[in-house]
């Protein structure tokens, strides 16, 4: 069954990339090649008398039908409603998305800096992008500062939509609503799920410690993306920690640093919550 969920997320990646693509780099950028090639046979098949841009309207809506799918697959495999298992779909789908768009507007922040060295790095500044907007029109705060308040923007949104999700389910089966303790437990969950985050940098971080010592092409976009996501963190950490003759043991501290920070924050939350 989790494949299924890692199938249909991953496509869903895909549908969110082809939206922010021109038609040009969907068919000429190594990634919109690969996005095209997935996403195109739907397009292609039901939004065909559209043109491009207006076909990218419908990609929410697609979304929608892949997020019951989920739920249908989840009504089949796990043998209870089907109103339980689409409540459950729609509220992995919302913290799934929710991690999506942090790491989008995390990257897409890397555009006007000396990270900027990847493929990636422009199409998920254009996904995070309406973020940011909606929340410089209501905090105008300057440069990157804004990212952390959109990071924050998301995560309420997440906490209302997938609290508003449970209250109504709970009402329509008749079960007592007790919405703040609704609200503190999805508060609870998301965070663990972002603190998740750090367990995947854990693994980023020991990928390009073992890719950088077969000196990797630096124009591969698999190698670019793992850059991105790894070089603010092991930046610093480089220059801070002097290498041991030939061998570089920031990676090693940054790990035990990241996996430190992972549990202190697992066991803070068990205390708070």
């Amino acid at each position: 069954m989790w494949f299924f969920s890692f199938i249909i997320k991953a496509y869903i990646v895909l549908l969110i990339l082809r939206g922010v693509m021109t038609r040009q780099e969907l068919y000429f950028n190594p990634l919109g090649k690969l996005v095209a090639s997935f996403t195109e046979p739907i397009f292609a098949t039901i939004f065909s008398k559209y043109p491009h841009e207006k076909s990218k309207k419908f990609i929410p809506l697609v979304i929608i039908i892949f997020t019951i799918l989920l739920g249908l697959v989840y009504w089949a495999f796990n043998g209870v409603s089907f109103l339980y298992s689409l409540i459950g779909a729609v509220d992995e789908m919302l913290r799934f998305l929710m991690v999506f768009y942090i790491i989008a507007l995390i990257l897409g922040s890397l555009l006007n800096t000396s990270y900027q060295a990847s493929i990636y790095t422009t199409f998920f500044h254009r996904i995070g992008l309406p973020v940011v907007k909606v929340t410089r029109s209501i905090i105008n705060v300057p440069g990157n500062t804004v990212v952390v308040i959109s990071v924050i923007f998301i995560f309420l949104i997440y906490v209302f939509l997938d609290s508003g999700l449970q209250i109504l389910f709970n009402s329509l089966v008749g079960r007592g609503v007790d919405v703040v303790s609704v609200v503190l437990l999805t508060t609870k969950y998301g965070l663990f799920t972002l603190i998740g985050l750090l367990k995947i940098l854990t693994w980023l971080v020991i990928i390009r410690a073992l890719i950088s010592w077969v000196s990797p092409d630096p124009y591969n976009p698999i190698v670019q993306l793992i850059v991105a996501l790894t070089e603010p963190v092991m930046g610093p950490f480089r220059r801070l920690i002097p290498p041991i003759g030939m061998i570089d043991i920031s990676p090693i501290v940054l790990i035990f640093v990241i996996e430190f920070l992972r549990v202190f924050l697992i066991r803070l939350l068990e205390i708070i919550f």
